[in-house]
């Protein structure tokens, strides 16, 4: 964290160096935010886990030697009982005995009253324990700053809390929370922590965390000033949760999105097909009256449809465009064969979405 800036043009290009890998640097500051509900506890408690146990995280390396993973946990979110963590990190994943003796947690009744005596405090605690992480969650039940909206107040009370682990050459991790906003910036998502800007701009790397109750599940991106190369950072993607508690990747939003797209334009299709089938030599007015789509968007349709979708008439006055599906033939199986050519459409459907996954 610390560099000596006096010869400046000396300094060699910063080698980067990672806790967990392309994601949460060995020596740098990370900010988890999201709002509550969101999975920050869930998410600390995992990477603990696997800092401790040497696994893997979201499908990364953690670069600690095996067995001497070391974590100072503050846990100062009262949300959370000290026995709802200790059941967690025991119970579902399955910390030992013995390696709870590298996971050190302290509550808000061990933490000194006042900032001057905290910073001090975290000093000692810091060269005691020598963590490879230290977690503050959350951060604002730690620092002082009265006004979380005053951007000097906020920007001065983080910048002491990195000044005093810098003072005595702490080369590990940070890692604090934050609250995220109740609405979201559409355009950057990364703005929305509650508070000033400040907090943003102090933390190298920003991991942001959202529950979508609509669609069912947790997500998760990255916003990160030291990137790796391979990596990158984390485009907003589903975060699942494995049974024994460890976390990885899902599907990114934006494939979900576009699948959903396409499911919907699938089923309009076949909307379309099943009525030109059931009625033949249909004119496009009943085809929008009585399926609610523009003249556009079914042409669009039957233009996917290809060959399948045919018209009489020379489309003027007096002689119009008449639709009908191609291969069908009016008579006792019209209904058999409609349902048919849509069953036809869902299996080619089905696949699509398989191949796309």
């Amino acid at each position: 964290m610390k560099s000596n800036a006096s010869n400046w043009f000396n300094i060699e290009p910063r080698q980067n160096k990672w806790l967990v890998d392309g994601l949460i640097p060995s020596d740098g500051y990370t900010a988890l935010i999201g709002k509550p509900k969101a999975g920050k506890s869930t998410f600390l408690r995992s990477l603990i886990a696997s800092i401790v146990k040497n696994k893997t995280f979201l499908g990364r390396s953690v670069e600690v030697p095996a067995g001497q993973g070391v974590v100072l946990y503050i846990h100062i979110d009262r949300k959370d009982s000290i026995e709802q963590v200790a059941e967690e990190l025991r119970d579902v994943l399955k910390i030992t005995e013995q390696e709870a003796q590298r996971i050190h947690i302290r509550t808000a009744n061990a933490i000194p009253q006042g900032s001057s005596n905290r910073l001090e405090w975290l000093k000692k605690e810091a060269l005691s324990i020598t963590p490879h992480l230290i977690v503050i969650d959350i951060l604002w039940a730690f620092t002082n700053a009265k006004n979380a909206n005053d951007y000097k107040e906020v920007l001065d009370s983080i910048n002491s809390m990195q000044d005093a682990l810098e003072s005595i050459d702490y080369n590990g991790s940070l890692l604090v929370t934050l609250h995220g906003r109740k609405a979201t910036n559409p355009n950057d998502e990364a703005d929305d922590v509650i508070g000033s800007t400040a907090q943003r701009g102090s933390f190298g790397t920003g991991i942001y965390l959202a529950r979508d109750r609509n669609a069912g599940h947790y997500t998760i991106f990255s916003d990160q000033t030291i990137r790796d190369e391979v990596y990158g950072e984390i485009d907003k993607s589903v975060l699942l949760r494995r049974p024994d508690g460890s976390l990885e990747l899902g599907a990114l939003i934006r494939d979900l999105a576009k699948a959903e797209k396409l499911k919907k334009s699938e089923e309009d299709l076949q909307r379309l097909l099943d009525f030109i089938a059931r009625h033949p030599m249909c004119k496009m007015d009943e085809i929008m009256g009585n399926l609610t789509m523009s003249r556009r968007f079914a042409l669009a349709l039957m233009k996917r449809a290809g060959d399948m979708v045919r018209s009489k008439g020379k489309g003027v006055s007096g002689d119009p465009l008449l639709y009908y599906v191609y291969g069908m033939e009016e008579g006792i199986g019209i209904d058999a064969q409609a349902a048919g050519i849509v069953q036809a459409e869902a299996d080619a459907l089905v696949e699509m979405l398989e191949k796309a996954q």
